[in-house]
């Protein structure tokens, strides 16, 4: 085995990833790019260390991540505690799939019943497979509509079921659930049954303020990951009001995460401050419309997508069905990735009838500089690829122009003290990498 020609391989790999990032459009809902300074914390020696923020006082057992963990109770924690505008917040996991087990294992003991959002109301393909690994029977509530859960039914199941929890999760959703209706549709039923939203998808929207705070809604507790529409790196965290939740959740997490890998909850603290600097609430206004505009453009140019007699969405997602125009998604979408636009290729998607779809998300688009004006030259460049009618080459240059005539939301000024302060931190990462005197040890 030459180690030397696999290692040459993979950073060839990684560099072409880097390059490609910077040349193209992704459009895919569940990804995002975490800001620039968020990223250095990855670079740092957070990475290597553990914290405990509680049950270690003064760091004693793991002291070599004291510093990096006052980030995480000085900026992290109470940042987020005042976004998502909660008493309790919880860190600890490490994706949405995560904080789901940790959650369901924190309030629902073995031989109990969850009810959960089916799939085809955009419900998460994993949820009933994590609650029976969990020794949980899953119920699954469904809908009129690809859009919109049966409330009278919800109230019934939960009536009849006797859940330990709803479990709100929506994975591929064009409406995000009323959850106001969706949580008085539970408590009719006059179970004491607890209701948690996964707001894993519209995160940003969310802490954007564009859509409703899900504990404002009666939700007992809220979470998810926090690289979809928020830009954030890939990690998650669970929020609620609950004194008894939130110590059920510090329970459970204690047995299930041992190294909650601090550099990424220090990186989500520097995105989460950049994100309020940068104007949350305009960069969330500006992914809706940015959908909106592209739905629309892609209309006009006789590629609709799904759900237009709704206005098309209501959050970040777009789903398009290319067989309308002759021509099925897997080679629609391999046309676009050949023309420098990357989206999801998906068969589940609510309404399909298993046939594949494509599923497009605009929250990259609108943190790498895009905005709504963007939507129809986008939409052409689109039709283009998909129609064949330039050759994708020739696509591939204009989106690579569009991109690099754009700049991130999250760039820092040339003059700003983060800037300068972030240069710091780059130099003394590289000090550390390599020693200023060569040989020195």
């Amino acid at each position: 085995m030459d180690i030397d020609q696999l290692l040459d391989t993979a950073l060839s790999a990684l560099i072409r990833q880097q390059q490609a990032a910077r040349d193209t459009i992704t459009l895919i809902p569940s990804e995002n790019q975490t800001p620039l300074l968020a990223r250095l914390a990855y670079l740092t020696d957070a990475s290597h260390r553990y914290f405990f923020a509680a049950g270690d006082p003064g760091a004693r057992r793991f002291p070599a991540g004291r510093d990096a963990g006052a980030v995480e109770t000085g900026l992290t924690v109470p940042l987020l505690q005042h976004l998502a505008q909660a008493r309790h917040v919880n860190v600890r996991p490490l994706s949405g799939l995560h904080a789901m087990t940790v959650l369901m294992s924190a309030l629902i003991a073995p031989g109990s019943t969850v009810l959960t959002v089916a799939p085809e109301q955009g419900g998460h393909y994993a949820t009933a497979s994590v609650a029976r690994r969990l020794g949980l029977t899953c119920v699954r509530v469904g809908g009129p509509d690809p859009h919109q859960l049966d409330l009278p039914a919800l109230t019934h199941l939960v009536a009849r079921h006797r859940p330990a929890l709803v479990y709100l999760d929506v994975s591929h959703g064009l409406f995000p659930l009323d959850l106001t209706a969706a949580v008085a549709a539970v408590r009719a039923a006059g179970v004491a049954t607890r209701v948690h939203a996964d707001v894993s998808h519209t995160m940003g929207l969310v802490l954007g303020g564009l859509l409703p705070n899900p504990l404002r809604c009666g939700a007992d507790s809220f979470g998810g990951s926090t690289h979809k529409s928020l830009p954030g790196p890939a990690k998650a965290f669970l929020a609620t009001d609950d004194d008894t939740v939130a110590d059920a959740i510090s329970t459970a997490q204690y047995d299930l995460i041992s190294s909650h890998h601090l550099a990424g909850v220090c990186g989500l603290g520097l995105a989460l401050a950049q994100f309020v600097l940068a104007d949350g609430p305009g960069y969330a206004r500006d992914v809706l419309a940015a959908a909106r505009s592209l739905a629309g453009a892609l209309a006009a140019a006789g590629l609709p997508p799904q759900a237009a007699d709704r206005g098309f969405t209501g959050c970040h997602q777009l789903w398009l069905d290319t067989t309308r125009a002759g021509i099925d998604a897997p080679t629609a979408a391999g046309r676009l990735d050949a023309g420098g636009i990357r989206v999801n290729v998906l068969d589940d998607l609510p309404g399909f009838d298993g046939r594949p779809g494509l599923r497009l998300g605009l929250a990259e688009a609108v943190t790498v500089g895009l905005d709504p004006d963007d939507m129809p030259y986008l939409a052409a460049l689109m039709t283009a690829a998909i129609r064949g009618t330039r050759p994708t080459p020739a696509v591939a240059a204009d989106v690579a122009d569009l991109r690099h005539a754009r700049t991130s939301r999250y760039d820092l000024a040339g003059d700003s003290p983060v800037k300068r302060r972030a240069e710091q931190l780059i130099a003394a990462v590289h000090a550390t990498a390599v020693p200023a005197v060569a040989g020195a040890r």
